[in-house]
């Protein structure tokens, strides 16, 4: 079996979507009942959390911090974060790994750009899904927070921090997608070392 087969990976990234759908379902939802149920003597900085809040707050915290150690600790003991410490693409200009970006993105190599660079950028991308889990539990952490403290102001910031690493999450996996397809579509570039 090839090290990467097309039906075990869709299988993989399904999964993952639903795992990551029911989370983000689920924090967005406390805080969303956070919201409309509020507190007790809750000002604009303060708040006095009802009991499901503080609780679900400990969860969501705990559970994020969890997660975020695992994703640490797995990314460290596979080697994934420092897989491109010896990477070619740190002697590139930024514009210059701006325009490489453009180029996997799109998914169409301009003529004359290295295949080596090419190549690198999209397996780069292509390895970047273990900030996934990372960054969800960061999200849950945040939420849980929010909760914790109960008062407009930590909802606002809650929301925001959530929605920032949603999409950060989501322009993860679409750049992993795009790497994986651009190898796929130019195996002369990615046989290139």
């Amino acid at each position: 079996m090839a090290a990467t087969d097309p039906g075990r990976t869709a299988r993989g990234q399904r999964r993952l979507r639903l795992i990551l759908f029911l989370l983000l379902t689920a924090v967005v939802g406390g805080l969303a009942v956070g919201v409309a149920m509020g507190g007790e003597n809750t000002g604009i900085f303060d708040g006095d959390p009802p009991g499901w809040a503080t609780n679900l707050g400990r969860v969501l915290v705990v559970l994020g911090i969890v997660l975020e150690v695992a994703a640490i600790v797995w990314a460290v003991r596979t080697g994934r974060h420092r897989a491109a410490r010896r990477s070619p693409l740190l002697s590139v200009s930024w514009s210059h790994r701006r325009r490489l970006g453009r180029q996997v993105r799109r998914g169409t190599p301009e003529v004359g750009e290295d295949p080596a660079l090419l190549a690198e950028t999209a397996r780069q991308y292509s390895g970047q899904r273990w900030f996934v889990p990372l960054v969800a539990g960061l999200a849950m952490t945040s939420v849980g927070q929010a909760l914790l403290g109960f008062a407009p102001f930590f909802v606002v910031i809650g929301g925001l921090l959530v929605l920032i690493w949603v999409v950060l999450i989501v322009s993860v996996l679409r750049n992993a997608r795009r790497g994986e397809a651009f190898l796929r579509n130019h195996p002369d570039l990615s046989q290139q070392r």
